[in-house]
This record gives C-alpha cells, sequence and structure tokens, in this order.
C-alpha cells in the first residue's frame, strides 16, 4: 500500500510538473503576434496533449518524459515579444532556437534555465544587456546571440562557461574587448569564436591570454577598432580561419602564424588594417589570403614560394613593387589573382596564364609594360581580367582563338569582365572578340585603337566602353543603345549608320537637304515674330536680373552691421560675423543642373568682384568670407551631410530651409562622363535626370547632392568657371586622384567635363556624416554630446593615418585640410577626409585663391606669407593638422579671435601663450569630461598638446605626418585599456 500510494504521488508529481511546462508554452504563444508559416499558431492547440500531460504534435516543441527538453523554431518569421521569465519554468529545457525571426523582449531571467545546453536567439530584435546571470548556464555548449540589438560590452563570468564550444556575439557590442581570461577551462574549450562586426576597441587579447586558446579552429574578430600588434598565436595549433580584416592593427605580420609547419591555418583575412614590412617567404597550407589595403611593401617576388595550395592570393592597395615572379609553377589551385593598385613593373610572365583553375586577375593600377598574353585569352577558366591603368603596349591578341580545336572549345570561353582601358594598345579590335558570348563588360578607353568596332558582339553586355580610341566606321546595332560617354571622347570617324556622330553623340540624321513647302511671305512674318519675341523676353530677363541685384545690394547694406549670424547647410552650423548672406528663391520646383550653375556662376561673380570688396579688403573678414561662400555647413560636395531628418531644427538655423533645393534636371548632359572603376555604374543621361539638392557653394563651385535612378545617392562638386586646368592635364590629374584609396578617405569616382567652360563635374559617393567642426562647435541646445577625450583622440589618429598615408605612400599633400573637411561618421566617428589634393586640378588663380582662404580660416602656415606664390606642400598640411588639433583640445575655431594677455589673438597664438606661462590647463575644453581617471586626462591632454605644438613651429622645425602618426599612437598606447577606447 505504502509503495502504490509512492507511485500515485509520483505520478502527480509529474503531471504537474507537465502541467506546468504546457501552460508555459501557452503563455509564450500569447506574445506571437505574426506567424507567416501558421505552424506555431495553427498546431499549438490547448487540446493536443499526451497522457502525460505533455503537448503533442506541436511544431518545434521536443518532449521526454513529459517535459519540454526542446523549442527549435528558426526562420519561421515570427513577429512579436518572446518572454523570458514565462519559459524559466521549463526546468529540463536543453534546447532553445529561435534564430531568424523578428522576436523582441530582454534576456534578462535566461540565466535561471540551468539546464541549457544549446541557446540560439541570433538574427532578432531582443535587445538590453547580456546578464551576467549567463554565466549560470554551465552546461552551454552553443551560445549564439549574433545580428540582435543588444547593449554594452562582454559580461562578466564568461570563464565559468567551461564547456563552451560555440561562441557568436558579432553585430552586439561595443566597448572594451574583455572576455574575462583569467580562467583557463573556458578559454581550452573554446573551438569557434565570432565577435565581428562590434564596436570593439582596445588590443586583440592579452599576450599571456593567447596560449590557452589550444581548441580555437575560427576567429573571427573583424570589423571592429581594435588595435596594437597582432598576437603570436604561437600555441593555437588547430588554428583554421583567422579573420581580422577591417580594424586598426598595426605592426608586422606574426612570423609563427605562416611557419612552414602550419598545415591547420586555411583562410588568413587581415585586410583593412595597417600592417607594415614585406610579404611572408611562406604561407603554410593557407589558401584564402587577404592582406589587402595595408601598408605592406617590398618585393612581390616572395610569393614564388607560397606553395600549391593557395587558392586565394588578395593583395591589392599595398606598396608592393618589383615584377610578377616567373617561376611559380606551383600554383595548381589559384583561382583569384589580385595585386591591383601597387607599384609593380615589367612584363606578364607567360607562366601567368597557363595556372589550371584562374578564374579572376586584377593587376590594374600597377606599372607594367609590354605585350598582353595570348593565352589569356584562349582560357575557357578565365571569368575576370582587368588590366587597365598600365602601359601595357602592341595589340589585343585574339586571332590565335581562331585556331582552337573545335567550335565548342570557343563556345567555351568564360571571358565575363575584360578590362583593358587605361593603356598604350595599338592595332584593330580583332572579329574574335565576338567569340566571348558570355562577355558582360568590356572596357577599352583610353587607348590607341583603330578600324572598325567588330560585329557579334554579345546582347547582353552590360558595360561598354571604347572612348577615347581612333575607331572609324559604324557602331553595330546592337551597341546603339549604350550612351554617348560609351564612344566619346575620341573616335570621330565612328558612325552611328552611315552618318558620322554629331558631338553630342546623337545621330544627326537630317543632313539631306529639303525643300521648304511654307511660302515667302509667311517664312518672314514668322521670322520676325520669332526674333521680336525673344528680344522681349531678353529685356524682361535683364529686367528681372537689375532688379534683384538691386535687391540683394541694400538687403546687404543693411546687414553689414548685424553682429552675428547663423549660417547652416544640411547638419553643419557655425556662428559668424556678419556677411552679405544670399537665400536662394525656392519657389522654383524644377530647374536642370545646367540652368542652375547658370544662374550660380553669375551670382558668384557679382559677390565676388562687387559688393564684396570692403571684404577682401579686411583679412579680419576673410576667414568668415571663406566660410559663408565655401563652408555654408558643408565642406565639399564628398562632405555632403546627412539628410534634413537628422539635421539640426529650422528654428535655430533659419537659413536651412533657403540653401537646401530640390532639383531635377531635364536637360540632357552632353559632355564627357568617366568612372574610375567598376563599382558605379552611370551614364550621363542618368546624371541628367536625377534628382538634385543644391547644398552650398564654394571657392571651388557649387555643391550637390544627387539620387540616381538606382537609388545611389551621389555628391557632386560643379566647378567655378575658369578656375579648372585644360581638359588633357585635368583628366590626367583627377584620375590619378581617383585611384588614390584609403579607409579615411572619401575617394573620388568619376568625373564629368561638359562642352562648355563651366560644365566641369566631380563626383563621389555621398557620405552620410557631420564635419568636425559641427561636433566641435554647436551650441546649446545640443542635438549631439560633446566629444569625449577618447573620441578627439580617435578622430586626430585617423587624420594623421590618412595623412602619413597621402604623404608617403602617395607623396601629394591634401592641400585643402579643416575642420569642415574632416566627416565623422558614425556609429563610431571614423574620421574621413575630403577635398583632397584638388589643386592639382587648378589653374594657379584657383590654386592661389584656396591658399588665401585657407589662410583666413586659421590655417594657412607662416612661410606662406612671404612667398609671391605659395603652393600646398607636406609642411602645410602638418601645420593646419597642429591648428586642427588645437580646434580638438580647445573647442574652438581656429579662425576664431581670442581675448589673450596681450590683446586680441588668433587661436595658435592664444594656445602658444599659454602653454609658454604653464597654464595649458586653461586652453583646454571644458566639455572634456573623464571624472574616473582626471590624472590620465591630463596627461593624455598634455601629450597632445605637444604634438599640436610641434606640428605649427617653423617649416624647417616640423615633423613628419609619419612622426606625427606615431607620436599620437604612443599616447594611445599609455592610455592602455582606459574605458571607451
Amino acid at each position: 500500500m505504502q509503495r502504490f500510494s509512492s507511485v500515485i504521488l509520483l505520478f502527480l508529481v509529474v503531471t504537474a510538473l507537465a502541467q506546468s511546462d504546457f501552460e508555459a508554452l501557452l503563455e509564450l504563444k500569447k506574445g506571437i503576434e505574426k506567424d507567416p508559416s501558421g505552424k506555431v499558431l495553427d498546431s499549438w492547440d490547448s487540446k493536443s496533449l499526451a497522457s502525460d500531460g505533455c503537448p503533442r504534435n506541436w511544431f518545434g516543441i521536443t518532449c521526454n518524459e513529459g517535459h519540454v527538453t526542446a523549442i527549435t523554431l528558426n526562420g519561421l518569421g515570427l513577429v512579436g515579444n518572446f518572454s523570458f521569465p514565462v519559459i524559466v519554468g521549463l526546468k529540463l529545457l536543453r534546447n532553445l532556437s529561435i534564430s531568424s525571426n523578428q522576436l523582441t523582449g530582454t534576456i534578462s531571467n535566461i540565466g535561471s534555465i540551468r539546464s541549457l545546453q544549446f541557446l540560439d536567439l541570433s538574427v532578432n530584435a531582443f535587445h538590453g544587456v547580456i546578464p551576467s546571470g549567463i554565466a549560470n548556464l554551465k552546461d552551454l555548449v552553443l551560445l549564439n546571440l549574433s545580428s540582435n540589438s543588444f547593449d554594452g560590452t562582454f559580461p562578466s563570468g564568461f570563464s565559468n562557461l567551461k564547456r563552451l564550444k560555440y561562441l557568436d556575439l558579432r553585430s552586439n557590442l561595443s566597448g572594451s574587448l574583455d572576455l574575462g581570461l583569467g580562467t583557463s577551462h573556458f578559454i581550452s574549450s573554446i573551438q569557434y569564436l565570432n565577435i565581428s562586426q562590434n564596436l570593439l576597441v582596445g588590443e586583440l587579447f592579452a599576450h599571456d591570454g593567447m596560449p590557452y586558446f589550444d581548441s580555437l579552429e575560427v576567429l573571427d574578430a573583424s570589423n571592429n577598432q581594435l588595435v596594437g600588434t597582432i598576437p603570436s598565436f604561437n600555441f593555437i595549433v588547430s588554428l583554421r580561419i583567422l579573420r581580422l580584416g577591417s580594424n586598426r592593427l598595426s605592426g608586422s605580420l606574426p612570423e609563427a602564424l605562416l611557419q612552414e609547419s602550419s598545415m591547420i591555418l586555411s583562410e588568413l583575412d587581415l585586410s583593412l588594417n595597417q600592417l607594415e614590412g614585406s610579404l611572408p617567404y611562406r604561407i603554410g597550407h593557407c589558401a584564402v589570403i587577404d592582406l589587402s589595403n595595408n601598408l605592406l611593401s617590398g618585393d612581390l617576388s616572395r610569393i614564388q614560394g607560397w606553395g600549391n595550395y593557395v587558392e586565394v592570393i588578395e593583395l591589392s592597395s599595398n606598396s608592393l613593387t618589383g615584377t610578377l615572379p616567373d617561376k611559380t609553377s606551383e600554383f595548381l589551385r589559384l583561382t583569384a589573382f589580385k595585386v591591383c593598385n601597387n607599384s609593380l613593373q615589367g612584363v606578364l610572365p607567360s607562366i601567368l596564364a597557363t595556372y589550371p583553375e584562374l578564374k579572376v586577375v586584377d593587376l590594374s593600377l600597377n606599372r607594367l609594360n609590354g605585350s598582353l598574353l595570348p593565352s589569356f585569352f584562349m582560357s575557357t577558366k578565365l571569368t575576370d581580367l582587368n588590366l587597365s591603368g598600365n602601359n601595357f603596349t602592341g595589340s589585343i591578341p585574339l586571332q590565335d582563338i581562331k585556331n582552337l580545336p573545335s567550335v565548342s572549345s570557343a563556345g567555351n570561353l568564360s571571358l565575363l569582365t575584360l578590362d583593358l582601358s587605361h593603356n598604350s594598345l595599338t592595332g584593330n579590335l580583332p572579329p574574335e572578340i565576338a567569340k566571348f558570348h558570355n562577355l558582360e563588360i568590356l572596357n577599352l578607353s583610353d587607348n590607341k585603337l583603330e578600324g572598325s568596332i567588330p560585329d557579334g558582339l554579345p546582347n547582353e553586355l552590360k558595360g561598354f566602353n571604347v572612348s577615347l580610341n581612333n575607331f572609324s566606321g559604324a557602331i553595330p546595332n546592337n551597341l546603339r543603345g549604350f550612351p554617348d560617354s560609351s564612344f566619346h571622347p575620341g573616335n570621330s570617324l565612328l558612325k552611328f549608320g552611315s552618318f558620322p556622330l554629331s558631338p553630342k553623340g546623337s545621330s544627326d540624321l537630317n543632313l539631306k537637304p529639303h525643300r521648304s513647302q511654307i511660302k515667302p511671305v509667311t517664312r518672314i512674318v514668322l521670322i520676325v515674330g520669332l526674333v521680336g519675341g525673344a528680344a522681349i523676353i531678353a529685356l524682361v530677363c535683364v529686367m528681372i536680373y537689375y532688379r534683384n541685384n538691386w535687391r540683394e545690394t541694400r538687403s546687404e547694406g543693411s546687414k553689414r552691421n548685424v553682429g552675428k549670424e547663423t549660417v547652416c547647410q544640411g547638419d553643419y552650423s557655425l556662428s559668424h560675423t556678419s556677411v552679405p548672406y544670399r537665400s536662394k528663391d525656392t519657389s522654383s520646383s524644377s530647374f536642370s543642373f545646367r540652368q542652375e550653375l547658370l544662374s550660380s556662376s553669375k551670382k558668384s561673380s557679382a559677390f565676388d568682384h562687387g559688393n564684396s570688396s570692403f571684404i577682401l579688403n579686411d583679412p579680419k573678414y576673410l576667414g568668415h568670407l571663406e566660410s559663408t561662400r565655401r563652408d555654408e555647413g558643408l565642406a565639399s560636395p564628398m562632405s555632403i551631410l546627412s539628410s534634413s531628418n537628422a539635421s539640426p531644427s529650422k528654428a535655430e538655423f533659419p537659413f536651412e530651409s533657403s540653401s537646401a533645393l530640390k532639383v531635377r534636371s531635364p536637360d540632357k548632359l552632353a559632355g564627357d562622363l568617366h568612372l574610375f572603376d567598376g563599382s558605379l555604374a552611370l551614364t550621363a543621361d542618368e546624371l541628367s535626370r536625377a534628382p538634385a539638392e543644391v547644398i552650398g557653394r564654394s571657392c571651388h563651385g557649387t555643391l550637390y547632392k544627387a539620387t540616381l535612378d538606382s537609388g545611389n545617392i551621389l555628391a557632386i562638386k560643379w566647378l567655378k568657371e575658369g578656375i579648372a586646368k585644360g581638359k588633357k592635364e585635368f583628366a590626367r590629374e583627377v584620375k590619378k586622384l581617383g585611384y588614390i584609396k584609403h579607409p579615411n578617405l572619401v575617394s573620388l569616382q568619376g568625373y564629368y567635363w561638359g562642352p562648355k567652360e563651366h560644365e566641369k563635374l566631380i563626383i563621389s559617393n555621398y557620405v552620410n556624416a557631420r564635419c568636425l567642426a559641427f561636433y566641435l562647435q554647436e551650441t546649446e541646445p545640443r542635438k549631439l554630446p560633446p566629444l569625449s577625450l577618447d573620441e578627439r583622440l580617435r578622430v586626430a589618429i585617423d587624420v594623421a593615418r590618412c595623412l602619413s598615408y597621402l604623404h608617403n605612400e602617395r607623396a601629394i599633400p591634401h592641400g585643402n585640410l579643416k575642420s569642415t573637411n574632416i566627416l565623422l561618421e558614425t556609429p563610431n566617428l571614423t574620421a574621413r577626409l575630403t577635398d583632397y589634393s584638388l589643386h592639382r586640378i587648378l589653374t594657379s588663380a584657383g590654386t592661389a585663391e584656396q591658399v588665401l582662404n585657407a589662410g583666413a580660416l586659421g590655417y594657412r602656415p607662416p612661410e606662406f606669407a612671404s612667398s609671391s606664390k605659395p603652393c600646398p606642400s607636406l609642411k602645410s598640411d602638418v601645420y593646419a593638422f597642429g591648428v586642427i588639433l588645437m580646434e580638438l583640445l580647445t573647442g574652438k575655431s581656429s579662425g576664431e579671435i581670442v581675448s589673450g594677455s596681450t590683446g586680441m589673438v588668433d587661436l595658435t597664438d592664444w594656445v602658444r601663450l599659454l602653454a609658454s606661462e604653464n597654464r595649458a590647463d586653461d586652453c583646454f575644453d571644458p566639455m572634456i569630461l573623464e571624472r574616473d581617471n582626471m590624472e590620465q586626462t591630463h596627461r593624455t591632454l598634455d601629450a597632445m598638446l605637444q604634438v599640436a605644438l610641434r606640428c605649427i613651429l617653423p617649416a624647417q622645425e616640423r615633423p613628419d605626418m609619419k612622426s606625427v602618426y606615431e607620436d599620437l599612437s604612443v599616447i594611445v598606447l599609455q592610455k592602455g585599456k582606459q574605458k571607451g577606447f
């Protein structure tokens, strides 16, 4: 009887437990608002119970002995709130996998489900902090919290998870990288660690922590803000995949990582860092190696010993030299070989075209010469060939294609992209080009090719350009849909059908004269009427122009005595001493790029040479003139700022609405559009159709934001008439600028050269960011918190790194460095420089005006005052950087006049004076607050100030930018692992 009672009692307990699991799931169901598949809401029926009280045939629910052990609802598109407090009662739950839904909520109670072994909440919308209670899940083997909206950094207690093998925390976190590595058990068990696409700062790992990763197979810490050197990885013998790209790592490649005895590492991505030194002689058994966009140098020939296991070699955008090795016969598995944007010389070795699996070759933007390899064009594997931007000569060797053994072999030619542009190729374009039936992109522009364009090119071509050649004859029918920029400039004898192309690229089909059927009297009446009407319209336009000019003159006179005026464009605002400001009439709903430029040219001309003369003669006002004409809240078209919904209110900045006009351009741009790479697909016709927003005007011209049909947004700088060099020199220089790429630079994408003097555009990507001046000079009430000291130091390092690259790798100065030309791109305020090296495309008068404006704003070095023709230099960049560093430290504008003990002085003199009197603390921005360690803050400020003071020394005593960058990096190291860095 007692035994029977015990059985009954046990049954009741089990039933009660099952009932609680059942009720918890029903409560969980209430939070699901949408179930596109219906699998959950339809099957989770309260009447569907097994005999033990556990849910029966409920989708995604697994039971064992009356208890829920697994909830698996991955990829169902569920929408709603997932209540973790509800499932805390599932005491035997081992697997909770609800990835790839749209579930929300916090996970504060997750640590109470101590039976969990597999927890996958990835790709949802969970928020809040990751609770420290997660350390209670000591049986956890897999933890995936990636792609949610969690806040903060790593929770403490990870070291308690001694069985954890898989940890994925990507796209969530910020702050310092600290996994609590004090206990080796956690480190020794982990096999997969993904912390990529976060906002993590500091060093990768403490070097003494690395030996404990003896089971680590995959480490992905890419797309963060990690600094320092790469650990040696000496004791990680099982590492297969290492991804550290898109960080700020420096130093050289660790030798142990790629030693010849390494037979495990198969993928290495260290791209987009600041790594230096030479290429390794050996890479073990590594199959994929990406070292692109670093500062690596030395001879490329080192790769000839990289062995027979490598499949992908990506070394683009470094400073590699030498010739392509001709003894790399072991590359039997190589599929992609990319070494573009380096300084390679010599000819193409014949062995390069013999690798049996080669599909992608990109050797563009080097200094290679000689002839092309015929075997490249015989390959049935090669899909992408880019040899543009070199010095290749001779013909395009396609004749051997006709000697292929069979028609089927010719049909197997797999080339999709062929770019041979910007070389010196000669001869005819062989008709065998039509054999490439799969071809999608063909770029042969800027060569010396002649003859006719062959028929038979595939109708599927998506990109085609043969401009700047000497082709003649008729354009094949299937190519006539491409824009004029595909054929011109150059090719003056090219015909559209039977007729030569008109200068605008459209065919003039009305060449044959027709006898007029209009009577002479009627013709005379029509002519007189047209002439009279045109005269009346011209007279009205002249009257309107002079009336508006008279009104503006009166308005300017009334404003001259106003004390302060706020000028705003986009998200950037500055307070300026009053200068004449012309707000544009926004009533016009539509006008073209060309119409707007004609209007703006007249206005700027009147402004420059008319009523502004009193300002030009007074140096005190030069800075404010530049700020109004040039900046108007904007540095350049590359620094066009974020949309109006994120901008300060119109009440705060009264001129905002009048300074941004949304327009549509119906006119067809009839000039030459040149793009620097294949990342942007654009025609002149599409650009002319693009709705454009006039953002402001500068000493260079007019600034636009243009939205393409595809939705892409471009920044357009329409250069002012008379400041650009001649076409040939302009094209050569602007292409050089377009080839410059750096993570802290807003690169140029292309340019447009129109048939008229004032039709010159510079094109770049739109950057949704505010400039540094906005952050430093925003007044109360603030839209953004003031920059912290760590953020200011980080900005300074970003700018110094970019300038060091321009100076040392490209040997060119920026030339127009100022706080309005430094964009801070969110979320991590990465600094990106705009308006770089534009003096190279300007006339001497345009350069002189740029230098004059820089001086008015306080960025011009003193040695320019004694030069008859000052020109931007490396040393002048260093001086301007020193001024920007002072702006970061003081929060003041470079052109601001400060009250000092000896009277009114400019910013540099004021800072220099306080430093000489040991009162440097008085110049620091009071907004810089780090109460947790004031001593550390003052040490950092003093160190940054010393760098700034060295930068504004006389030219012969100034350091170079590489030294400045290194000095600032040392400050970071001295700060150690302070919070937020």
